[in-house]
């Protein structure tokens, strides 16, 4: 399982309240709620909900266009020359500014879809044949 906050690899995780909501995290994460205590119940329908989510995103791409090496980088430079933020470019596709804001860090690999998005309000090319 991996903490909701940070996406670090947990064991054991510990759920706290963050403005109203429940997220299961690791220690580090704990500072940022107050930590509850919650049945075993909700925490194996979480986990399977979160395996769901996994299983999905991880499913292959058939796509023949491969990204090029370092693209969250060169989203960032380019977003930041056009003087934007995660969040002003996240609203201009679309789409929420996590999602952006992994795919910058490249921890998420973007669908087709957005990486049309995305070059085409960067004026970038981020795909190799």
């Amino acid at each position: 399982m991996n903490c909701e906050i940070c996406g670090n690899e947990i064991d054991k995780p510990k759920t706290v309240l963050i403005d109203g909501t429940q997220f299961d995290v690791c220690e580090n994460c704990t500072s940022l709620g107050k930590q509850i205590e919650v049945p075993d119940e909700r925490t194996e329908r979480n986990e399977r909900r979160i395996q769901r989510t996994q299983n999905f995103a991880s499913k292959p791409s058939f796509s023949s266009v491969e990204l090029i090496d370092g693209f969250g980088k060169k989203i960032m430079q380019s977003r930041q020359k056009k003087g934007l933020t995660i969040k002003e470019l996240a609203m201009k596709l679309y789409e929420k500014d996590s999602v952006l804001h992994r795919i910058e860090s490249e921890k998420f690999t973007p669908s087709d879809k957005i990486i049309k998005k995305i070059e085409k309000e960067l004026e970038i090319n981020l795909r190799e044949q």
